[in-house]
């Protein structure tokens, strides 16, 4: 006789373990809304979890309660350097191994170091594609041999809702540090936008933005980024009244 099944009858479940990451669980530390978001996008299309936290003490109170599978440090935060959450996390009385070090800027000048801090792999914003993705997330799983393989679908990011509304809200986030930091001379809190947009500009693959963002070292380079902001929020507050944001 057959025993019938005590699993919830679920439309789509089988489907959905069949994902590559499936009930993977992610720690994204990530201060950018909108890169959160892309990889959010990524992490569903291959059945993991994302929890994000948006600084290294933000982290530390995530993983102060909960023990994901994998975390992501993006090593641009706005209270430290990710570097040294990756070498906090990975000496710990119980390390966590699947360690995956984010940044947009050139592999070259980070990957070594991250490698040597703990981390078991680097990601590049922007990440090339889903598959991309997924095998880098595959690569620190102690069970990947056991798991299907990356898939060859795409997840398209430009005109999403989702990616929209998050860059809005980091692209506010920026304005409003950036004014208060030419209203101050406060030059490291302007550095800090600028790498914060950089990055936000690599992961979306928004050229003009992250051009703009690495030419705002100086006064006049800040200047044309912030105008640039304006530029685009207000293309923003006038697609919410129009309620397509």
């Amino acid at each position: 006789m057959t025993l019938p099944s005590t699993e919830p009858d679920i439309p789509g479940l089988g489907s959905f373990r069949r994902k590559c990451l499936f009930a993977v669980t992610i720690l994204l530390v990530e201060d950018s809304r909108s890169a959160s978001e892309a990889i959010r996008l990524y992490a569903a299309e291959s059945g993991a979890r994302v929890r994000r936290a948006d600084s290294m003490h933000a982290a530390s109170r995530h993983l102060a309660i909960y023990r994901p599978n994998v975390v992501v440090v993006d090593l641009g935060l706005p209270d430290g350097d990710g570097m040294a959450l990756i070498s906090h996390l990975a000496l710990a009385s119980t390390p966590i191994q699947g360690i995956v070090a984010l940044s947009g800027q050139d592999r070259s000048e980070w990957q070594e170091l991250a490698l040597a801090a703990g981390a078991a792999a680097c990601l590049e914003k922007p990440i090339e594609s889903l598959r991309a993705f997924q095998e880098c997330i595959l690569s620190v799983l102690p069970d990947r041999e056991s798991r299907h393989r990356p898939s060859d679908a795409e997840v398209a990011m430009t005109g999403r809702a989702s990616v929209l509304s998050a860059l809005t809200e980091d692209l506010r986030r920026a304005q409003s540090l950036l004014v208060e930091a030419e209203r101050t001379e406060d030059r490291e809190t302007a550095a800090y936008c600028a790498q914060f947009l950089g990055s936000v500009g690599e992961m979306l693959a928004d050229g003009e933005l992250a051009q703009a963002a690495r030419a705002a070292q100086d006064a006049a380079g800040a200047g044309r980024l912030l105008r640039l902001i304006d530029r685009r929020l207000g293309g923003a507050l006038r697609q919410e009244a129009r309620g397509v944001a």
